[in-house]
């Protein structure tokens, strides 16, 4: 009971930061068309409803690719309104942070309250100093989010339910089925998390120290590769990416020439995250302390950064896409805060000093994340909520025009129709109803 009392307040303190990370956010670009189900289809579908969204679904998963699964949950989410859609983008978030605070406990598998406290406060830290472009171009933009930031949901939950399995010998069918139904999943996203969750059974099979050791952990290995190879297949095999590759939309492949830039670019980006000096320190800690059969388990986390990657050493990617970076830095939060939980608690003289030391990283990381990442969304929300009543005023006065305030921070948000993207207010017009003759005038906030 006093497990589950815990549990529940870590949760309830996670779901805080996650609410407050996404309380300012509105939807910009292609939200508005998957809103309105009418972003990379063909047909038309005027109405919502189960059916038109499954038509929309397929229609898109033909025409234009196969990251249809969490489109599906985007396009019901965003039915919710944008306080409603980052509510529930919040819950997601803290169900993935919770499951790995949790997993990152089971690795490290000691009964000490403090340690607890400090994995949790040291990893919201470190997610919370991630590079600002990071955050705008994936958690901040809806269609960006449900691609490279809710597939970790369902793959961190795999993963805690596999080192229960491995460590605590938490055997049973309904878990295997559970691997099976998340892994799948979270193949089945796009394809960084794709290739990540592929690579899982092989980077786990490092746990098996021995035979012995194997044939403890061959079942869900097996399960995982299994689910992971159908949902890579629904994924990449879908008509729909064949036809936008003929189409010219992406950036082509890289040569062996491309590689030593690309490496370069890697690097800098990552850089760019003012929690990356931790990163680092981990990585060089890890390389005298591999013996750790703790930091050992912890090493598929950094190689999962690294292949979630190594897929745009092939792909060129048409434009900067900082969204790319997300899950590298989330599995590279995950290494680094398992490692330094590790060393700082094999010391005596300083472990006692740690939770004091965490506390003090995290209120800095909450106040740096509020003051350079999110305060520019914030001074942009009153507009966000002052256009969306606009519309929704307009849409049921069936007036002839309306006005649409331009956004005061221009690097806080994505892109809209003012910004040379006419073709956003289609999808605006048909996302509230309006007449497809509905003047719509951009104007500056401050000359309201």
């Amino acid at each position: 009971m006093l497990s589950k009392r815990s549990d529940f307040v870590i949760f309830l303190f996670i779901f805080i930061v996650a609410y407050f990370q996404s309380k300012y956010i509105g939807f910009y670009h292609d939200d508005y068309g998957y809103a309105a189900l009418s972003y990379g289809v063909r047909g038309n579908y005027p109405e919502f409803s189960m059916y038109n969204v499954v038509l929309f679904i397929k229609d898109h998963y033909v025409n234009w690719g196969g990251r249809v699964l969490f489109f599906f949950f985007e396009v019901l989410a965003l039915q919710l309104d944008m306080q409603g859609f980052m509510f529930v983008q919040s819950i997601i978030v803290a169900i993935t942070i919770f499951f790995t605070y949790k997993t990152i406990l089971s690795i490290i598998d000691r009964d000490d309250s403090r340690l607890k406290v400090f994995i949790l406060l040291s990893f919201i830290g470190i997610y919370l100093l991630f590079a600002k472009k990071t955050y705008a171009n994936a958690l901040f933009w809806a269609s960006a989010s449900v691609l490279y930031v809710w597939p970790l949901c369902p793959m961190m939950i795999g993963i805690y339910l596999f080192i229960r399995w491995y460590i605590k010998k938490e055997m049973s069918f309904c878990r295997l089925l559970m691997m099976g139904i998340v892994f799948f999943m979270a193949a089945f996203s796009q394809e960084q998390i794709t290739l990540v969750a592929l690579s899982i059974s092989s980077l786990f099979f490092i746990c098996a120290r021995s035979l012995d050791g194997y044939n403890e952990i061959k079942k869900p290995l097996f399960t995982i590769q299994i689910s992971t190879f159908l949902g890579a297949c629904c994924l990449l095999l879908a008509p729909g990416n064949f036809s936008r590759l003929d189409s010219g939309h992406d950036g082509g492949f890289h040569s062996l020439l491309d590689l030593p830039a690309v490496t370069w670019g890697f690097l800098q980006d990552l850089w760019a995250a003012p929690g990356s000096i931790l990163w680092i320190a981990a990585f060089i800690i890890c390389l005298f302390t591999v013996k750790k059969r703790e930091v050992r388990l912890f090493l598929p986390f950094g190689l999962m950064a690294l292949i979630s990657l190594s897929i745009f050493y092939v792909i060129k990617l048409r434009y900067p896409s900082p969204r790319i970076y997300f899950p590298a830095s989330f599995f590279l939060t995950i290494f680094s805060c398992g490692v330094l939980s590790v060393v700082a608690f094999s010391n005596k003289y300083f472990k006692k000093y740690m939770i004091y030391v965490a506390s003090a990283f995290v209120v800095y990381s909450i106040w740096h994340h509020s003051f350079f990442v999110l305060q520019g969304y914030y001074i942009n929300y009153p507009v966000v909520v002052e256009n969306d009543l606009n519309l929704k005023k307009a849409a049921k006065n069936n007036a002839t025009e309306v006005v649409f305030y331009k956004l005061p921070m221009r690097w806080y948000h994505e892109c809209m129709p003012y910004d040379n993207r006419g073709y956003i207010e289609k999808w605006i017009k048909q996302y509230y109803k309006l007449d497809m003759d509905t003047k719509i005038i951009y104007k500056e906030y401050e000359n309201r």
